[in-house]
């Protein structure tokens, strides 16, 4: 009897042993796909932020309704991003400009994405009236600069 109960405690700690590597890993894989996930969600907003920079500069041309969803789609980005920034991920490997002060500031910086939604939501409404569009978008691009000057690494 205390052959099989040795053997049994035995099994379950070599078990258990075993299974602390895994979950590093799984910690790790978790976490890179949370940062995969915000990288393409601001990647999305500085591809709408590009092409509607492209047509301020009249460097190309794009129908008013592209551009309202533009805007609208970057309005949409800001309101899920603190959703996506909340997890902390201490062990993603994935390379991020991201700064740890995210989280050690998180109400100062979740508190910036409803002024940039707003701001987007401003251009959006300009639509049609490029002048209109340019202010808001000069707007919504110091809300951008804002929070990369404070939260993104070099």
């Amino acid at each position: 009897m205390k052959k099989l109960l040795f053997a049994g405690l035995l099994g379950t700690i070599i078990t258990a042993g075993a299974a602390f590597p895994t979950m590093a890993q799984a910690d790790e894989a978790s976490d890179n796909a949370a940062v995969e996930n915000r990288k393409m969600l601001m990647d999305g907003i500085g591809g709408a932020m590009g092409t509607l920079g492209c047509y301020m500069k009249g460097e190309c041309t794009l129908p008013d309704p592209v551009l309202a969803n533009l805007a609208k789609g970057i309005a949409f980005s800001a309101g899920a991003a603190p959703a996506a920034f909340e997890p902390q991920t201490p062990d993603a490997s994935v390379k991020t400009t991201a700064s740890a002060d995210i989280w050690t500031n998180w109400d100062d910086f979740s508190g910036r994405f409803p002024e940039m939604q707003q701001a987007a939501l401003a251009l959006a409404d300009a639509v049609g009236d490029k002048g209109a569009m340019g202010a808001a978008m000069g707007n919504l691009g110091k809300s951008c600069k804002g929070c990369h000057d404070e939260f993104r690494t070099k």
